[in-house]
C-alpha cells in the first residue's frame, strides 16, 4: 500500500514548520532593490538570535575576515545582500525541526551533519568553478535532503519501513522510498521549498538533485549539489540514510566539465571548512 502523494503530505501537516517571519521579511527586502544595508540591518537587529548568530558565524574561520566584524551592516557590506538572507536562512532551518526524543535526535544529527557536508562541498566546488552565487548553492546544499527530515518526523512508519529495506537490501534510500512510498525525498522537498516561498532555483535545485539534467536552466547548480553529496558521502560526513555512494550523473559531470584530478584538493578543502562550519552552526 502507497502513502498518499506528496502534496497532501505537505497538505495535510499543519504544524509542518514555517520559516521565521524575521527571515520571510529578508527575504522580501533582499529581493526589493529599494532596500539598504541598514534597512536590512535594522530587520535583523531586531532579532537578538539572529543577529548573534550572524555576528558569530562571520567572524568565524569559515570566512576567516583580518578584522572582527562587530555590527550587522558591517556583516551585510562586506558579504552583500543574498549572502546575508542565506546565512540566516540556514542557521534558523535547524531550529525548525528540533526534537526532544533523543533517539529521533541523534539519527536526525547523522542526517543535518550529511546536509551540512553537502552544502560546504557545494561551495567549495562553486568556488572551484568560479560560480558566482556561492552562498546559494551552501543553502542548496543544506536544504537538499530536507524531504528526509520530514519523512522521519511526520511519515515515521513509512520512514521506518524504507530505513528497514535499506539496512536489508543495502539499497539507496531514493530507491526504497520510491518503492514503498511511490515519491522521494527529493519530491517532498521541492514541495517544502515551494511552501516556504523560496527562490525556484532552489526549489529546482533540491527536486533534482540525483537528476541534475531535469533542473532546466539551473542544470550546473544541481550538477554541483549532486556531485557534493557523492563526495562528502566518500568522506563520510554524517549519514545519507544509507551505505552507499550514488553513481555519478553522466550528464551532470558532462555540464560541470571538470577534471578528475580536481577531487583530491576539493576533498581537502571540504574535511577543513566542514570542521570549521560544523562548530559554528548550531
Amino acid at each position: 500500500m502507497k502513502a498518499t502523494d506528496p502534496a497532501k503530505v505537505i497538505a495535510r501537516i499543519d504544524d509542518l514548520p514555517t520559516l521565521p517571519r524575521t527571515v520571510l521579511r529578508i527575504t522580501e527586502m533582499v529581493n526589493d532593490p529599494k532596500s539598504s544595508a541598514k534597512d536590512l540591518a535594522r530587520v535583523i537587529t531586531d532579532d537578538q538570535v539572529l543577529t548573534a548568530r550572524l555576528l558569530k558565524l562571520v567572524n568565524s574561520s569559515f570566512y576567516g575576515f583580518p578584522q572582527r566584524i562587530s555590527t550587522v551592516t558591517a556583516a551585510i557590506v562586506l558579504l552583500g545582500f543574498d549572502a546575508i538572507r542565506n546565512l540566516l536562512l540556514t542557521t534558523s532551518v535547524f531550529d525548525l525541526f528540533a526534537v526532544r526524543n533523543k533517539k529521533i535526535k541523534l539519527a536526525q544529527e547523522t542526517y543535518w551533519d550529511h546536509s551540512l557536508g553537502c552544502a560546504v562541498g557545494a561551495k567549495v566546488i562553486g568556488s572551484y568553478l568560479r560560480h558566482d552565487k556561492i552562498e546559494e548553492l551552501f543553502v542548496a546544499g543544506l536544504l537538499h535532503d530536507i524531504g528526509k527530515i520530514v519523512e522521519m518526523m511526520f511519515l515515521p512508519r513509512e520512514f521506518s519501513r524504507i530505513v528497514s529495506r535499506v539496512k536489508e537490501d543495502k539499497i539507496l534510500m531514493i530507491t526504497a522510498e520510491n518503492d514503498i512510498l511511490g515519491y522521494n525525498h527529493a519530491d517532498i522537498g521541492k514541495l517544502l521549498a515551494q511552501k516556504w516561498n523560496l527562490p525556484v532555483k532552489l526549489v529546482e535545485i533540491i527536486a533534482c538533485h540525483h537528476q541534475p539534467e531535469l533542473a532546466g536552466g539551473f542544470t550546473t547548480e544541481a550538477a554541483i549539489v549532486h556531485l557534493a553529496d557523492i563526495l562528502c558521502r566518500a568522506l563520510e560526513m554524517g549519514s545519507g540514510g544509507d551505505d552507499k555512494i550514488p553513481p555519478l550523473n553522466p550528464q551532470a559531470w558532462q555540464s560541470l566539465k571538470m577534471s578528475t584530478q580536481a577531487f583530491e584538493p576539493i576533498m581537502d578543502t571540504m574535511s577543513r571548512e566542514y570542521l570549521d562550519i560544523s562548530a559554528f552552526i548550531a
